[in-house]
């Protein structure tokens, strides 16, 4: 994927708001559960405990597992494989 492909959704969840950074199509219930997912796993740090690496995620969720990057309350996600 090309960076110029790629758009920021914000997106309120839970009382954070989160910025999704992709280039695919997404469903809400898609995005709420990846983020439930990342949540329950301590991917987000505070804002001052953001890496600028960020750290990877292979991220089950809808039968599909989505390979996501977190840097704070950013998620980019790369890519969408189907889960076997």
């Amino acid at each position: 994927m090309d960076a110029d492909d790629f758009d920021v959704y914000p997106l309120a969840h839970n009382g954070r708001v989160y910025n999704i950074i992709t280039a695919m199509d997404m469903t809400f219930r898609e995005v709420r559960a990846m983020i439930d997912w990342l949540d329950a796993r301590g991917a987000f740090a505070g804002e001052d405990d953001a890496r600028e690496d960020g750290d990877l995620f292979s991220c089950p969720v809808e039968g599909s597992v989505f390979e996501v990057d977190v840097r704070g309350y950013e998620v980019v996600v790369y890519r969408r494989e189907s889960a076997k």
